[in-house]
């Protein structure tokens, strides 16, 4: 018999080892995360497994969360792509969802925001139009350059003899990163994740995480965080100082990424979400990433509403271009605070 519990302390492990083993999990499934959300902005989790005689046969992380825009939301898993159910079958699915829909209702929660890679069977609307950009690695990164456009390949030319360099780096690179993060996000008129969420990603994840920063002589003008899961990097967040756009720094730092990638036997380049046909829909896209289109469901108390409401839609149009000309020492300040009751 199926049984739906909450995660308890000291079951971690039991957890990690079927999203290790599920064919559908992704690293946003991971325990880990749950410490990490807590840590940085407070929020608490609500982590449901299905075991059938002691045996894993399901999880869905969820994270309880406050903000401006619904009061109360269940969301799995903010900041992230993906999260949402991850089950052996339809059956053990459906259990996981109907357990959610019940902390949802014994909470009085606004929005369940259910963010699935993957198709699935539940009868649930749907929550937005993103998609992941994916490129497949070769194992010969002389073959994978041959692939790219030329206009590609000659921009990462531009890179290199303007004399910029890329390199790998733990969690003595956050603060170059931070910065130049920071900056971008502000740029966008977008509040920037706090620097201890990504301080809680390097310490959670340790073994699995890096920084790769580009440099002009001896000043970081670009980076990222790479997360690595069976056979997979992905690359949540990327920026480079626009001063030096000119230079193609951006190019560079993924460039240097995706032939580590292939020299290090990974299978799949994982850019990240985009809206599709945005700016930076475009920039993967011209690598040769594919589309794939997540499966965002979204339970919603509001009637006729089950989409998240989007930053760039016409309603927030003000606010960002109001954000992106405010100083960057208070966008640093204020931006953590108003990112935590954020979802997306």
């Amino acid at each position: 018999m199926i049984e739906v519990c909450q995660l308890e302390d000291g079951e971690d492990k039991a957890w990690d080892d079927y999203v290790y083993r599920c064919s559908e999990s992704s690293h946003c499934h991971l325990s880990g995360w749950a410490r990490v959300i807590a840590r940085s902005y407070g929020h608490r989790s609500y982590y449901l497994w299905a075991r059938d005689n002691g045996e894993v046969k399901g999880v869905l992380p969820l994270i309880g969360m406050r903000n401006f825009f619904y009061r109360r939301l269940l969301v799995s898993m903010p900041f992230l792509d993906d999260g949402g159910v991850c089950a052996d079958n339809d059956q053990v699915t459906s259990r996981l969802f109907q357990e959610a829909l019940r902390l949802y209702e014994g909470q009085r929660a606004t929005c369940l925001d259910l963010r699935h890679r993957y198709a699935n069977s539940l009868d649930s609307p749907r929550g937005g139009e993103k998609v992941i950009m994916i490129l497949d690695l070769l194992a010969d990164p002389d073959e994978m350059w041959k692939r790219f456009d030329a206009k590609v390949r000659n921009q990462v030319r531009k890179a290199t003899k303007a004399g910029l360099t890329a390199c790998w780096s733990g969690k003595e690179g956050l603060s170059d990163f931070y910065k130049i993060f920071a900056a971008n996000m502000r740029d966008l008129g977008s509040p920037v994740h706090s620097r201890d969420f990504f301080d809680g990603i390097l310490n959670e994840f340790s073994d699995s995480t890096k920084i790769m920063l580009v440099r002009k002589d001896e000043d970081v003008i670009g980076g990222a965080v790479c997360i690595f899961f069976k056979g997979s990097m992905i690359v949540p967040w990327a920026s480079s100082l626009r001063e030096y756009f000119s230079l193609c720094p951006n190019n560079l730092l993924y460039w240097e990424m995706i032939r580590w990638g292939c020299e290090n036997g990974y299978q799949r380049f994982d850019f990240g979400r985009s809206s599709p046909d945005s700016g930076t829909y475009r920039f993967k896209k011209q690598w040769g990433a594919k589309e794939e289109r997540l499966h965002w469901q979204c339970v919603s108390r509001k009637i006729g509403q089950a989409a998240m409401p989007r930053a760039d839609s016409n309603k927030f149009r003000w606010v960002i271009k109001v954000w992106s000309h405010l100083p960057l020492s208070l966008t640093n300040f204020v931006g953590p605070f108003v990112r935590r009751q954020v979802s997306n």
